[in-house]
C-alpha cells in the first residue's frame, strides 16, 4: 500500500463493534489513493477490538496504528484528538467504525482539499438485511450498494458522479448539517482550531458542529462532496436527542463569542493513551 510519505490519514473512532471496525478497515485497504496512513482511535474498547485491529492490518503492508484511551465514559472529542496526535499527514479523514468507504473515498477527499477549506463528505444508509450479510460474508468483490437496493437509505448518496459532484461542491461560509463521520481537514486548520473540544465529551453529540463553527469563526469554508467522498452506514440501533441539555447551551456560547480554539482542545491533552499495535516504522509521539 505505502509508496510515499502518507497524503491522508483515516482516522476512524470505535468502541466495542469490532466486527463492523474490520470490514471498515477492509474497505480501507482497497482505497484507490495508496498513500494514507489508517489510525484506530479506540474510546476504552475490550480486547476483542485490539484482536480484530491486528488480525486485519498486521499481515498488510498499511502504514497504521492503533491509539487506546481508558474507558471511562463516551469521549469522542479526546479519542479524535488521539488519534490525530498520532497521525504524521498533511490531510485528516475522520470516520466511524460503522461507515464503509467507498474505494474513491480517499481521493475524493483530496481532490477536494486544501488549506483554507474542510469536506463534509455523504453517506448511504444500508439496510438491516444487508448490514447483516455484510458482517456475515464481509465484503466481497462488488459490495457496493446499488442505488436500486431495496431499503437503502439516503440513495442517492450511493451514486458516485466525482464530475457532477465538483460542479456542486462550491465553497460555503456556513454548513448546518455536519457529520463528524466524514469530514476532512488539513492538519495546519484542525490545529489552528485547537482540534476537537473535550467539553463536548461525556455524552453524544454537538462535538463535530462545534468544531466545524469554529473552523467558520476562522474564516476556515466547507465543501459539501456531492457524489464523492461517500460512504455505507452499517445498520444498527440509533438513539436520536430529542432535548436540549448542557451541550447545547455550550455550542450556544461558543457561537455567541465566536470562539475560534477549542477550551480544552488537543493542545491541553495530558498523556492518557497508549498505541496498542502498529505497523514497522510507525513512531509513537
Amino acid at each position: 500500500m505505502r509508496t510515499g510519505p502518507p497524503q491522508a490519514a483515516i482516522i476512524i473512532s470505535t468502541y466495542n463493534w469490532p466486527a463492523a471496525l474490520g470490514l471498515v478497515l477492509r474497505s480501507a485497504l482497497v482505497q484507490c489513493e495508496s498513500n494514507i496512513e489508517l489510525i484506530v482511535a479506540d474510546d476504552g474498547s475490550r480486547p476483542e477490538t485490539a484482536q480484530c485491529v491486528a488480525s486485519t492490518l498486521g499481515p498488510t503492508s498499511a502504514r497504521w496504528g492503533h491509539v487506546r484511551q481508558e474507558d471511562t465514559g463516551f469521549r469522542q472529542s479526546r479519542v479524535r484528538n488521539l488519534g490525530a496526535r498520532h497521525s504524521t499527514a498533511p490531510v485528516l479523514i475522520f470516520i466511524d467504525h460503522d461507515t464503509l468507504l467507498h474505494p474513491e473515498f480517499v481521493a475524493d477527499h483530496l481532490r477536494l482539499a486544501q488549506t483554507g477549506h474542510f469536506v463534509q463528505g455523504k453517506r448511504c444508509f444500508l439496510p438491516a438485511n444487508r448490514t447483516e450479510e455484510l458482517l456475515r460474508d464481509g465484503l466481497g468483490r462488488t459490495w457496493w450498494p446499488a442505488p436500486w437496493l431495496a431499503g437503502l437509505g439516503n440513495r442517492k448518496n450511493a451514486l458516485h458522479l466525482p464530475s457532477i459532484g465538483r460542479l456542486l461542491s462550491r465553497p460555503k461560509t456556513f454548513e448546518a448539517s455536519i457529520r463528524g463521520c466524514n469530514m476532512a481537514v488539513h492538519r495546519t486548520d484542525f490545529l489552528a482550531v485547537d482540534g476537537f473540544d473535550e467539553l463536548y465529551d461525556g455524552r453524544w453529540g454537538r462535538e463535530d458542529s462545534d468544531f466545524a463553527n469554529r473552523l467558520f469563526h476562522l474564516g476556515i469554508r466547507c465543501r459539501n462532496a456531492w457524489f464523492a467522498a461517500l460512504q455505507a452506514h452499517l445498520h444498527h440501533p440509533q438513539v436520536k436527542r430529542c432535548e436540549r441539555d448542557h451541550l447545547d447551551d455550550e455550542l450556544d456560547r461558543m457561537r455567541q463569542e465566536r470562539r475560534t480554539r477549542a477550551v480544552r482542545g488537543i493542545s491541553q491533552m495530558d498523556r492518557e493513551g497508549s498505541l496498542l499495535g502498529s505497523s514497522p516504522g510507525f513512531s509513537e509521539t
